[in-house]
């Protein structure tokens, strides 16, 4: 799919779209990373509460508690959140992606990513948010089946008094995320006010 397919099928397709002013918020983020580099410390953000607050702002969303979803817009419709780090605390730009999911997966997880109305996922080259993505539940069900089962499994043949069933941290490329999901930054063609696209344009500027 070439470029201008993809930004004409985003515009039919894209449920989320970005109105929220996030200028304030990425001068700060980008004079904190700036001194932060100067200091060795190649993603300041590592904890994601700038990269949550970037998303959250930009979409309108709201954040939820510490346990269960991410965030829910106005209307109560809930969404997991994913960020992806380009640049490794090393300093090194990183070449293959992929999604984290918890590191101790379990059945109610699964419940929980089923039940959101979409997968926010963005990946980050430090402050600057390098490509958004929203992706459906339905679209990840494959990976969704495949750890359910071998959750399943592993309940199956746990001793009595062992740790409960889990999975440690399974992952789904990003590359899953961008055939299967639709890409809403870089905007393409989807409607955007002059001053998110101000935003995240600013969010380049890094040391």
């Amino acid at each position: 799919m070439t470029i201008d397919s993809e930004a004409s099928e985003s515009r039919k397709r894209s449920l989320l779209i970005p109105s929220g002013d996030i200028r304030d918020i990425v001068e700060l983020g980008t004079q904190l990373q700036r001194e932060a580099s100067g200091y060795n410390i190649h993603n300041v953000f590592d904890d994601g509460g700038y990269k949550e607050l970037l998303l959250l702002k930009l979409f309108g969303l709201h954040k939820l508690g510490r346990t269960g979803d991410d965030a829910a817009d106005d209307d109560g419709n809930q969404y997991e959140i994913k960020t992806v780090a380009r640049v490794s605390s090393s300093g090194k730009r990183k070449t293959s992606l992929s999604v984290t999911t918890e590191h101790t997966l379990t059945i109610e997880n699964l419940r929980r990513y089923r039940s959101v109305r979409l997968w926010i996922v963005a990946v980050f080259n430090q402050s600057h948010p390098e490509a958004i993505y929203e992706i459906t539940p339905q679209a990840l069900e494959r990976y969704f089946s495949d750890w359910e089962q071998k959750l399943i499994r592993q309940a199956e043949n746990r001793v009595d008094g062992g740790a409960p069933s889990h999975l440690n941290n399974p992952k789904i490329p990003l590359n899953f995320i961008r055939q299967n999901g639709v890409r809403v930054w870089p905007e393409g063609e989807l409607p955007m006010p002059d001053y998110v696209k101000q935003g995240l344009f600013e969010t380049e500027d890094l040391p």
